[in-house]
């Protein structure tokens, strides 16, 4: 039987099209496990230094947001040290993919959650033709994400996710494919929001972002060994040579002026950041923020 023309003919959704998108990268980059290597081994130990008790303790839940193909998430040592670990993706395939390669011990700890629109903004844009008001965005988007994740985490990683919404933001949903500061923003609101209110009290977040790549600061690809990146970070955050979402004076500045951020977050804590190559032989510098709640 032919579909119906108007099930042939129908647009996309804004929602549909961004994962289209993320799941042709995640097929593209599916079987690149060991140039992963070094930036898993990275994001994995900065996410076992915030699990509650310590090193030598086991328990918890961990709750990974953006897993995807998880390349760059060692889910052996994960489970592990969890007893719950949670994938969430807008890529259902790409978390098929990352379960079904594992053991039967590890994949028992496992809880896929997809697909989910982690922007909280797709759904939203694509039911409109006038924006709401900002701060209503960030509300629903807010809400609809924490509704279909786990509550009283005990540390929530955001494993490099936030580029690859604002760069569908930036394709699909602003005018003539040019960025746009107030989705953007809106954007970073609804990640650090959810971020927050999926943790338990005691808990912590992490917040894997790259900052650039070699594509915009091609002084990356030849750094010396001793470079001081902690210090090229900050300055290249300050010169604006970044992913203006991912840039750590914006999330600082976010965190200060959005009232229910500022109220629940305490000021992030800087890790050391890494270099990476990875897909199109491109050198990312990547940094981890730490979040914690107040009180």
């Amino acid at each position: 039987m032919q579909p119906h023309k108007y099930m042939r003919d129908k647009k996309p959704t804004l929602f549909e099209q961004a994962q289209r998108a993320e799941q042709h990268g995640n097929r593209q980059t599916r079987d690149l496990w060991e140039l992963f290597r070094g930036h898993r081994q990275r994001v994995t130990a900065e996410i076992l230094a915030l699990a509650p008790g310590g090193y030598d303790a086991r328990g918890g839940r961990l709750c990974l947001l953006g897993a995807g193909n998880a390349n760059d998430l060692d889910l052996e040592a994960l489970t592990a040290r969890f007893d719950e670990v949670h994938l969430v993706d807008i890529d259902p395939g790409a978390l098929s993919r990352a379960t079904g390669r594992q053991s039967p011990a590890v994949r028992a700890k496992l809880w896929s959650h997809a697909p989910v629109d982690l922007s909280g903004l797709f759904s939203q844009l694509g039911r409109r033709t006038q924006l709401p008001p900002v701060d209503a965005m960030v509300t629903a988007g807010m809400t609809e994400v924490i509704r279909q994740l786990p509550s009283e985490v005990d540390v929530v990683a955001s494993c490099c996710v936030l580029s690859q919404m604002a760069w569908a933001l930036e394709r699909l949903a602003s005018a003539n494919g040019t960025r746009d500061p107030m989705l953007e923003q809106a954007l970073l609101r609804i990640h650090l929001g959810a971020i927050l209110r999926l943790l338990r009290p005691t808990g912590a977040a992490l917040l894997v972002s790259d900052l650039t790549s070699s594509l915009f600061y091609p002084p990356l690809a030849e750094l010396p060994p001793d470079e001081d990146l902690r210090a090229l970070t900050q300055r290249l955050a300050s010169q604006r040579i970044a992913y203006s979402v991912c840039n750590p004076e914006l999330v600082r500045q976010i965190l200060r002026r959005d009232p229910g951020l500022s109220e629940t977050c305490m000021p992030p804590t800087l890790g050391e950041p890494w270099m990476w190559t990875g897909p199109n032989a491109l050198t990312y510098l990547v940094y981890p923020f730490v979040l914690r709640r107040k009180g």
